[in-house]
C-alpha cells in the first residue's frame, strides 16, 4: 500500500520528521518572542529535551526496522507468489529481481541466513553511530546541568575524538568482514554457486569452446552453476559477455531482440509468442538472443555497456519454460 514503507517511503516517517522539526522550531520562536520573559532555566532544558526526545525517536525507530521490520520480507513475498516464474515487476531492479528469484525457485531459508548475516555488523555499525550521536547531544544537558566547565571541557572534546577515530576504524574492520563473509553469498539464494574463478591468464580469458551440448568450458571466466525448479543452471560470465543454460526438454525455437523488443522467431510455439508480448521494449533486452531444443534453453547476450547482466537472460529461460508447461 502506498505510503506504508519503511523510512522516506513512510507518511508517518515523513510526519515524525517534518512535524518535529517545526515543533521543535515553534517552540524555540515562541519562548524567544512571545514569552520573552520566561525564566531562562525552564526554557533552555525544555528546548533541549525537545531535541533529544526528536533524534531518540529517529534512533529508536530504525532499531526497530532492522530488527524486527526488516528492508526486504520472504515470507511476505513468498505469500505473493508460488514456484511460478516472477511477474514482470520484479525486472524493476537487479536486487528486486534476485529477491522475486530466490522466492521463485530459489532457496528462501538460504535467503534468510544471508540476510542475517549481512544484518551483524550493519547493526555494531549502527550501535556505536548511537553512541556517537547521544555523547555529542549529552553536552548540552552536561552544560545545563552544569557537569560541564571551561577546565573540563577539553576531556569531552577528546571523547569525540576518540569516538570518532574507534568508529572509522571499526567500520573499515566491517566493511572487510562484510565483504568476505557476503562473497558470492548472492548467489546462494538462487541455488547457484561458483564453480570456477576467473585466472589472469588472458589467452585462456579470450578462448572458450564449447563441448557438447552443455559442457561449456570458459577459460578465465566465471561459472555459475546449479538447480532450479530441478533444471540444471549454468551461467558463465566473461567479461561484459554472458551464456545462460537451463536444461529441459523444449521444441527448437529461437528469440531475438530487435532494439529491446523480443520477437520470437516463426517456429515458436503460440504459448513462446503470447509470453514475449507481454514484455515491453527495454534496453535490459538489448544484445540478448535465446536458443532452444531438446537439450534446453540457451542464452547469449553480446557485450554492453552493463555488466552481471545474466540474471535477466535466466528471467526470461525460466518463464518461457513456465509459458511452455516443462516441469
Amino acid at each position: 500500500m502506498p505510503g506504508t514503507g519503511a523510512g522516506w517511503d513512510s507518511i508517518l516517517y515523513k510526519v515524525y520528521i517534518i512535524g518535529g522539526i517545526f515543533v521543535i522550531v515553534a517552540v524555540s520562536l515562541g519562548l524567544t518572542f512571545l514569552a520573552p520573559g520566561a525564566n531562562e532555566a525552564q526554557s533552555i532544558p525544555l528546548v533541549i529535551g525537545l531535541v533529544t526526545l526528536y533524534v531518540v525517536g529517529i534512533l529508536a525507530y530504525w532499531w526497530v526496522q532492522l530488527l524486527f521490520k526488516g528492508y526486504s520480507d520472504p515470507k511476505r513475498m513468498l505469500e505473493e507468489g508460488g514456484e511460478d516464474a516472477p511477474e514482470t515487476k520484479s525486472l524493476r531492479s537487479w536486487s528486486k529481481l534476485s529477491e522475486a528469484m530466490t522466492v521463485h525457485g530459489g532457496d528462501i531459508d538460504e535467503l534468510k541466513r544471508v540476510e542475517k548475516a549481512a544484518l551483524r555488523p550493519v547493526l555494531e555499525w549502527y550501535g556505536w553511530t548511537n553512541v556517537f550521536t547521544l555523547y555529542c547531544m549529552s553536552y548540552p544537558w552536561l552544560v545545563a546541568l552544569g557537569f560541564l566547565t571551561p577546565r573540563t571541557h577539553g576531556y569531552f572534546v577528546a571523547g569525540v575524538v576518540g569516538l570518532i577515530i574507534f568508529i572509522l576504524v571499526r567500520t573499515y574492520f566491517l566493511l572487510g568482514a562484510g565483504t568476505r563473509a557476503g562473497e558470492h553469498a548472492y548467489l546462494r539464494p538462487l541455488g547457484l554457486a561458483v564453480v570456477e574463478k576467473p585466472t589472469m591468464d588472458f589467452k585462456r580469458m579470450a578462448r572458450t569452446v564449447v563441448e557438447g551440448p552443455w559442457g561449456l568450458v570458459a577459460g578465465g571466466a566465471m561459472v555459475l552453476a546449479g538447480t532450479r525448479h530441478d533444471r540444471s543452471v549454468q551461467v558463465v560470465i566473461e567479461g561484459k559477455q554472458n551464456y545462460t543454460m537451463v536444461k529441459a526438454h523444449v521444441p527448437r525455437f529461437t528469440v531475438e531482440s530487435r532494439e529491446g523488443k523480443l520477437v520470437a522467431g516463426e517456429s515458436a510455439p503460440k504459448a513462446v509468442t503470447e509470453t514475449l508480448k507481454e514484455l515491453r521494449k527495454a534496453k535490459r533486452w538489448v544484445g540478448m538472443e535465446l536458443q532452444a531444443g531438446p537439450e534446453g534453453i540457451v542464452v547469449e547476450r553480446t557485450p554492453g555497456r552493463k555488466q552481471n547482466m545474466w540474471l535477466y537472460d535466466l528471467w526470461p529461460a525460466e518463464r518461457l519454460l513456465e509459458a511452455l508447461g516443462e516441469d
